[in-house]
C-alpha cells in the first residue's frame, strides 16, 4: 500500500483515512485519524496498513448494520485485547533478557497487571478503563459519554481484556506458547475483528467551507507566529495543546465539536502524568494509554493545575478565535477549567532564600576555590570568575528573571551620568549563530536596572571592560540555546539544581533569588512601584497608566538598599589566599 494514508506532523507519523461521503454524517467527520507515535516510517507503513483493513471493515458494517449490539461491544473488547497482545509480542521480541532476573523483573510486571485488572473486576471499579472505553468508541465514530451503559460495558470488557492479555504475557514470558485464552469473551479471538458501531447522531448544520480542527489550528498558530505574539516555549504548549485534543476528541470540523468535547480534553488533562516525555515508562503511550496507567497506579504524579489551565487557556483563546474570524458561533472552551482554590497565601508559593542557605552556597568551592573547570564541586586552588561564578550574585541582588541574565550582551551593560544599569529588553538586532535574539516575558519586562554596589565591588565592570576590549559581543559566551524553548539558560539552570542538591538546600532554586531580591526591596520600604519597575510587572492601577517611572538614580538608591545580613562583597570574594582564573583561561586551568 502507498502512504496515502499516512502522515508526518511534528515527529509523529498520523494514519488519515477518508470516510465514504455516504457516511460522513453518521460518523459527524471527514475522516478517521489516528496518531501513530514516533515510530519509524516502516513501522508506521505497516501500522497503517493494518488500520487501512480495519477502516474499510468498519465501513461495510456501518452501511450493513446500523445497530449496537452487545456482541459488536464484544468485538471490540477482542479487537483491543488482540492488539494488546500483539503489542506484547513487538516489546518481548525487542528485548533480550540474557539477564534471568530482568525476565523476572518482566513477567513480575505482567502479573501485577492481571492482579491489578482482575482485582478492579472483583471490585467492580471500571471507572479506570473508561477512559480507554471512550476513545476507543470515539476512534470508529462513536460520541459516548463515559456514564453511558455502553461506555460502561465496554470498559468492563477492556479490563477483562487486559486481565487476559497480560495473564498470557506471563505465559509466554515463561517460554510457554500453548497457553490460550480462559476467558470465554477471547476464546477465539485470533485476528482484530471488524468493530461495528452504532451511527452517531447526525451532524449539527455545518457552516460552509467548515473547516478541521487541525487546518483551523495550523492557521491560527501561522498568526500567532506572524505576528510575534508567541515566545518558543509558547508555540510548543499550544502544538501540545492541540495534539492531546486531537487525540482525545478527534479531528473534525469545528462546528461538530461540542462543549462535551471540552470536557473530555479536560478531564484527560487532570489525569495525565507528569513528566509524561520524559521518564522512560512513559515513552511511546498514547494519551489515553497514560491516562489510563495514572488512574490504575495512584502513586503517578498527575501534571499540575497551572498546567492543566495553561492548556485550557490556550484552547480556549484558540476558539475565542475561530469566533474572531467567523468560524464557529461560540466559544466553547470557554472558562472550561477553573484552578483549585490556594491553600496558601501566594508568597508563600515559593521559598526565598534564607540567610544561612546563602552562607551554604556562597561557601561551596565555586566561590571558595576548587579544582578547576571540570572539577567545581571539589575543594582546591582555583577561582573561576565565569557565568557559574557571577549569576548567583546578579541573581541575588537584582530583582531579575534567569533568562533575562543569560542573554544579556556587553552592550546592554550600559552608564548614564555615572550609573551603570543593566538595559534589559527584547530585539532581534544584530543575530547570528553566536549572538540569539534577547526574548522577555512581556513588555513589562523593558527595564533599565541600575548594578547593585556590592557586585560593582567584586569587579563585575572589569569583566565587562575585558570581554568589550576582546570584541565578545555576549556577556557570558560559554552559555548556547537549549531545550525546547532554546533558552540560554537551560544548561546552567540545570548545573545550579544538581550544585544545590548536593550542599543539601532544600526548597529555593535560581528563581528564588527573585523573590528573595524583591523581599529585601520591601523590607526596605522602596516604594510599591518602584519595585514593580525594577522587577519588571505592570504598575497597577490608574498610576500604571500616568507614571512615567523613576529616575534612574532612585532606582540604584533602591537597588542599593538590598542587605541580606554578613552577605556582602568581603564574603562573596574573599580569596583566602587563593588566585583568581581569568575566564578565558579557565578551559586550560
Amino acid at each position: 500500500m502507498p502512504n496515502a494514508f499516512l502522515r508526518l506532523r511534528a515527529g509523529r507519523y498520523l494514519f488519515r483515512r477518508r470516510i465514504p461521503d455516504e457516511l460522513v454524517a453518521r460518523f459527524r467527520q471527514r475522516e478517521l485519524v489516528r496518531v501513530l507515535g514516533p515510530l519509524t516510517k516502516a513501522a508506521a507503513l505497516r501500522q497503517a496498513r493494518r488500520l487501512a483493513v480495519v477502516a474499510d471493515q468498519l465501513f461495510a458494517m456501518v452501511k450493513n448494520d446500523p445497530t449496537l449490539s452487545p456482541e459488536q461491544i464484544a468485538s471490540l473488547a477482542r479487537q483491543w485485547f488482540t492488539q494488546a497482545l500483539a503489542e506484547f509480542e513487538r516489546e518481548a521480541a525487542a528485548h533480550r533478557f540474557d539477564d534471568p532476573e530482568d525476565l523476572e523483573r518482566a513477567a513480575q510486571r505482567a502479573r501485577d497487571r492481571a492482579e491489578g485488572a482482575a482485582d478492579l473486576l472483583r471490585r467492580n471499579d471500571i471507572g479506570v478503563a473508561s477512559g480507554s472505553a471512550v476513545a476507543l468508541l470515539a476512534q470508529h465514530g462513536v460520541d459516548a459519554s463515559p456514564e453511558s451503559p455502553t461506555v460502561m460495558e465496554l470498559a468492563r470488557a477492556l479490563l477483562r481484556a487486559a486481565a487476559e492479555a497480560a495473564r498470557l504475557g506471563v505465559a509466554r514470558l515463561e517460554g510457554d506458547y500453548s497457553a490460550r485464552p480462559v476467558d470465554p469473551l477471547f476464546a477465539s479471538a485470533e485476528t482484530p475483528p471488524a468493530p461495528a458501531p452504532t451511527p452517531a447522531p447526525a451532524p449539527a448544520a455545518q457552516r460552509k467551507n467548515d473547516q478541521t480542527f487541525a487546518k483551523a489550528f495550523e492557521r491560527y498558530s501561522l498568526e500567532k507566529r506572524a505576528a510575534g505574539a508567541w515566545r518558543p516555549a509558547m508555540d510548543i504548549d499550544a502544538q501540545a495543546t492541540a495534539s492531546i485534543f486531537m487525540e482525545i476528541a478527534g479531528d473534525r470540523p469545528l462546528s461538530q465539536y461540542t462543549r462535551a468535547d471540552i470536557g473530555e480534553f479536560v478531564s484527560a488533562l487532570q489525569r495525565l502524568p507528569a513528566h509524561r516525555t520524559k521518564r522512560p515508562r512513559f515513552k511511546g503511550k498514547s494519551v489515553v494509554e497514560l491516562v489510563a496507567l495514572a488512574d490504575a497506579d495512584p502513586s503517578i504524579e498527575r501534571i499540575s493545575p497551572v498546567t492543566v489551565k495553561k492548556y485550557a487557556t490556550i484552547l480556549s483563546a484558540f476558539w475565542g478565535w475561530t469566533v474572531d474570524r467567523g468560524l464557529t458561533d461560540q466559544n466553547i472552551a470557554r472558562a472550561a477549567y477553573k484552578k483549585p482554590k490556594r491553600t496558601i497565601r501566594r508568597n508563600q508559593e515559593r521559598d526565598a532564600w534564607s540567610v544561612e542557605q546563602l552562607r551554604t552556597l556562597f561557601n561551596a568551592p565555586i566561590w571558595r576555590g576548587s579544582k578547576g573547570a571540570t572539577r567545581r564541586t571539589e575543594p582546591g586552588p582555583q577561582i573561576i570568575r565565569d557565568v557559574d561564578w557571577w549569576l548567583p550574585v546578579l541573581g541575588l541582588f537584582h530583582p531579575c528573571r534567569l533568562e533575562e541574565l543569560a542573554q544579556l550582551r556587553i552592550a546592554d551593560i550600559r552608564e548614564e551620568g555615572g550609573i551603570a544599569y543593566l538595559d534589559i529588553h527584547a530585539s532581534d538586532d544584530d543575530v547570528d549563530e553566536d549572538t540569539p535574539a534577547r526574548r522577555l516575558k512581556s513588555a513589562a519586562a523593558v527595564r533599565r536596572v541600575p548594578i547593585h554596589k556590592t557586585v560593582l565591588a567584586l569587579g563585575f565592570m572589569d569583566l565587562v571592560a575585558e570581554r568589550r576590549a576582546a570584541g565578545i559581543k555576549m556577556l557570558w559566551p560559554e552559555l548556547k540555546p537549549g531545550g525546547a524553548a532554546d533558552r540560554l539558560s537551560f544548561d546552567y539552570s540545570k548545573r545550579f539544581g544538581r550544585l544545590r542538591r548536593q550542599l543539601g538546600i532544600e526548597g529555593p532554586d535560581f528563581h528564588s533569588f527573585r523573590h528573595t531580591a524583591i523581599t529585601a526591596l520591601v523590607r526596605a520600604e522602596v516604594h510599591p512601584d518602584i519595585v514593580s519597575q525594577l522587577s519588571g510587572h505592570e504598575i497597577p492601577g490608574e498610576r500604571g497608566r500616568y507614571s512615567k517611572g523613576a529616575e534612574l538614580a532612585q532606582l540604584r538608591q533602591a537597588i542599593d538598599s538590598i542587605a541580606y545580613e554578613g552577605i556582602d562583597a568581603e564574603f562573596i570574594g574573599s580569596r583566602r589566599g587563593i588566585p583568581d582564573v581569568n575566564p578565558t583561561d579557565s578551559e586550560n586551568a
